[in-house]
């Protein structure tokens, strides 16, 4: 698994060596743009690098050598030196034969520049660092004389011995600290500090959860496999975000676009060394949309509002159907019960009038029967005188 990692890590480190050096002389392309190497004290390593002109006119370029180190500014951006200028030990220049002729190339043409690098038998264990500059302007020995002018192959090389893995993180933290933020990205930077004698490329992730201890983002913290040199500082800036927005959106649609809600934790976890050495930091931080939660809220009261009116009507109609149920239960008269008796009473009291009336009817009938019989008259000895 390291050796895999190293061969992955070698090969884009190759790919992205080339931009270390500043480019004045676009027309050329070299290849490779980095040697590196794991050697062993009094080992000799030949080397070819291939340059080709691209342009339309012939170049002129000046190889030099050059060691470098670490610059002041902690961004990798190397610093180059003249052979004999090694304040640390570690330059590889001197240990380099190559032909200094001058070159010219001419259009579209191809040529070789050929190198042996030749470790000495005393060579320090840990890291060394050189490159091969082809310049388009005559030589200077100052340091960063006429880099703007110049690109190259870097040296990278590690020799057997007694090699000190030492690393730290000098600090972990946010590019623009903030007491919450809006919305993402939220962006991250590492100070990765190389107390060794040879170069590091720390690899790992930083690991985001939310306030629920779920994992909603990994992110890789060195891309690009970045080396840091010994007795260096190299920072690396690295962040989250959902998707990419600029300027022309507004503010409630990048909290929109790149919405995050609540407290995370940031656990940063980086791997360096042949042994798969580990280092931890971590960091807490906020986002809070609030445009997005007044519009939610003001959303969340209009619909409380509409719950509150339907419970209510609800209310109305359940104790409604409550009252029904419970007269029904304790045996009073509904509506129906109530027309029926009237409707029966209406009945009776008709009944009783016809009865009246016939009962009436009947009396008259037998009072004027009783009238058509004879009268009976009275003595003469009862009449009066």
């Amino acid at each position: 698994m390291t050796k895999l990692f190293r061969k992955i890590s070698i090969s884009v480190i190759a790919t992205a060596a080339f931009w270390l050096l500043p480019l004045g002389a676009d027309a050329l392309t070299i290849s490779p743009p980095l040697i590196d190497h794991q050697l062993n004290p009094g080992d000799t390593v030949l080397e070819t690098i291939k340059i080709y002109n691209e342009d339309s006119q012939a170049i002129t370029v000046y190889p030099l050598l050059r060691n470098f180190t670490a610059g002041d500014d902690e961004n990798g951006e190397p610093q180059f030196m003249p052979p004999e200028v090694d304040d640390h030990g570690t330059g590889l220049a001197e240990w380099v034969i190559m032909d200094n002729k001058t070159m010219t190339i001419g259009p579209k043409e191809r040529t070789n520049l050929s190198l042996a690098l030749n470790v000495p038998n005393d060579a320090q264990p840990g890291g060394h660092y050189g490159a091969v500059i082809l310049s388009i302007e005559p030589p200077s020995d100052k340091p960063g004389v006429g880099v703007a002018q110049q690109l190259g192959a870097l040296m990278m090389l590690r020799v057997s011995g007694e090699v000190k893995e030492v690393a730290s993180i000098a600090e972990f933290g946010f590019v623009k600290p903030k007491i919450w933020y809006n919305y993402l990205p939220v962006d991250f930077f590492l100070r990765f500090e190389n107390s060794g004698n040879t170069h590091l490329r720390p690899a790992g992730n930083l690991f985001i959860t939310n306030m629920w201890g779920k994992q909603v983002a990994s992110i890789n913290a060195n891309e690009d496999f970045r080396s840091v040199l010994p007795r260096s500082i190299r920072k690396y800036t690295f962040g989250w975000e959902k998707t990419s927005v600029n300027d022309e959106y507004s503010e409630l649609e990048k909290e929109w676009k790149n919405f995050g809600f609540g407290k995370y934790k940031a656990v940063l976890v980086i791997y360096y060394g042949n042994d798969n050495k580990m280092v931890v930091a971590e960091r807490e931080f906020t986002v809070w949309p609030w445009r997005l939660m007044l519009i939610f809220g003001a959303g969340l009261l209009v619909l409380v509002g509409l719950i509150i009116i339907l419970f209510k009507i609800y209310r109305k109609n359940l104790i409604a159907k409550l009252e029904k149920a419970m007269a029904k239960r304790k045996g009073l008269k509904t509506d129906r019960q109530l027309r029926d008796e009237m409707e029966a009473e209406l009945r009776k009291k008709l009944e009783k009038e016809m009865r009246t009336k016939i009962e009436q009817e009947t009396m008259i009938k037998k009072d004027d029967h009783e009238n058509d019989k004879p009268k009976t008259e009275l003595p003469d000895e009862l009449k009066e005188d």
